[in-house]
């Protein structure tokens, strides 16, 4: 019986866990039902042989994607897909330090375009490096967010900290099944490791279509946030303690 009890804790804790993660989740709702950012992913398909991608822009937006971390080898690579914006000339983007939004590193500037490519690495004391190099900036840990800044306003993936309340970033996870062909390197895989993130560069959402700029990067990986996390304790507490006074 107590076996058979910790079972359904343990399935009531998940359930709870699942449930509180998609309470939280945002899903960017498109001007144009998500058509032209399904056209960039479906032209970037070159495999399975229908070349439309597997990916629904409109369903398959990950739940999760305000704060991330850098994977285990400590490195991530990333390329700009395309960049439609009028903007395209002044957009800068790049990572913030979770721990304060105003420490920030930029990984793409202005005149960088399709086909430009960057490596993240974070040193054994918080050095951010891109491409080797230190920038001279130190985060307090490997965990963060992206930000677009457009000269005039700075979008944050932590659509908390946008000053119009509007989620500007949307992304997507490989799922292994497309083979997609980017504009510097040869077709792979589009696998799990790595994710599309599409932006919108217009304060207050403009069209919101999300193909201003539209990037693929590898080896990161979404992290609950720590305000989830701690919502989640108190519920397994107050759970547990409910259990407990059951008992006596």
């Amino acid at each position: 019986m107590k076996q058979q009890s910790n079972i359904t804790l343990t399935a009531t804790i998940l359930i709870m866990a699942s449930l509180m993660i998609s309470a939280t989740a945002h899903a960017v709702v498109f001007t144009d039902a998500g058509a032209s950012l399904q056209k960039i992913l479906n032209d970037i398909t070159v495999a399975p042989a229908s070349k439309n991608s597997s990916i629904d822009v409109n369903t398959d937006q990950i739940k999760l994607d305000s704060q991330w971390r850098v994977a285990g080898s400590g490195g991530s690579y990333s390329q700009i897909i395309i960049e439609l914006s009028g903007n395209a000339g002044i957009n800068t983007l790049g990572i913030y330090d979770v721990t304060n939004p105003l420490n920030m590193v930029t990984l793409y500037a202005g005149v960088e375009s399709a086909g430009a490519q960057k490596l993240l690495t974070f040193a054994n004391d918080g050095s951010v490096l891109i491409n080797f190099a230190d920038t001279g900036v130190d985060f307090a840990g490997n965990a963060f967010g992206y930000f677009l800044n457009t000269g005039t306003h700075i979008f944050y993936s932590d659509t908390d900290l946008n000053a119009d309340a509007v989620d500007h970033m949307v992304a997507y996870q490989g799922q292994g099944v497309d083979v997609i062909d980017l504009p510097a390197t040869l077709p792979g895989a589009w696998v799990g490791n790595e994710y599309i993130m599409a932006w919108e560069d217009q304060f207050g959402g403009g069209d919101a279509n999300y193909s201003d700029l539209v990037l693929i990067i590898e080896s990161v990986y979404p992290m609950p946030e720590p305000s989830m996390l701690a919502l989640l304790g108190i519920g397994i507490v107050g759970f547990i303690g409910s259990r407990s006074k059951k008992r006596i």
